[in-house]
């Protein structure tokens, strides 16, 4: 029994329940919070991943194509045209007054799978080859196979690794697409302009 006057100690069953229940509302929009702020920097660090990726695929293929002969590339895809794949050789100076060139090389992106690779000596039992991405889209960001210049670059249906030969000026278009971590497709596209030796 209880003495009048005195102060009751401890909680009763209804404070408790409120005081869990509170708690457990914070608790659960704390998680909520931290939840999306994870999606969030996954989705970020995902699009990040891809855009370093383009930018180090097209410098290098920039670097391997600055060294190349003009008159040497093959195809040589004159505007309106483009192509996929380019083969190449680089001039590597001057021995006993004659040119030294290197082995041939080729620079092309596979349909079936995306992939961006370099070769050297492609097709013989010497060829080595490196894998620079793996993302490509089978067709340039904001291009569709119809027929048109969707994007309004000159050209039509053009592929996700595009060389085009104007003049002197050697221009690779590149895009790359990979799902981020909620599944959507993030594209990045990029072109950079080569000045091929003469």
């Amino acid at each position: 029994m209880r003495r009048a006057g005195l102060p009751r100690s401890g909680f009763s069953l209804l404070e408790m329940l409120i005081a869990v229940a509170v708690a457990g509302l914070i608790l659960g929009n704390v998680a909520m919070v931290l939840g999306s702020s994870n999606k969030a920097f996954e989705k970020e660090s995902s699009a990040s991943a891809l855009e370093l990726q383009i930018d180090q695929t097209l410098d290098r293929i920039v670097l391997a194509l600055m060294g190349a002969s003009l008159e040497q590339l093959d195809p040589n895809a004159q505007l309106p045209a483009f192509h996929p794949q380019l083969e190449f050789v680089q001039s590597m100076g001057m021995q006993d007054g004659a040119v030294v060139e290197s082995p041939p090389e080729r620079i092309e992106m596979t349909l079936a799978n995306g992939e961006v690779t370099w070769r050297e000596n492609p097709g013989a039992p010497s060829e080595r080859a490196v894998l620079w991405s793996r993302w490509a889209r089978r067709y340039l960001e904001g291009e569709v196979p119809n027929g048109l210049d969707d994007n309004g670059n000159g050209l039509v249906d053009e592929s996700g690794l595009a060389f085009v030969i104007d003049g002197s000026r050697l221009t690779v278009h590149l895009s790359l697409e990979r799902p981020d971590s909620e599944g959507n497709l993030v594209a990045y596209s990029r072109s950079s302009v080569v000045h091929c030796r003469n």
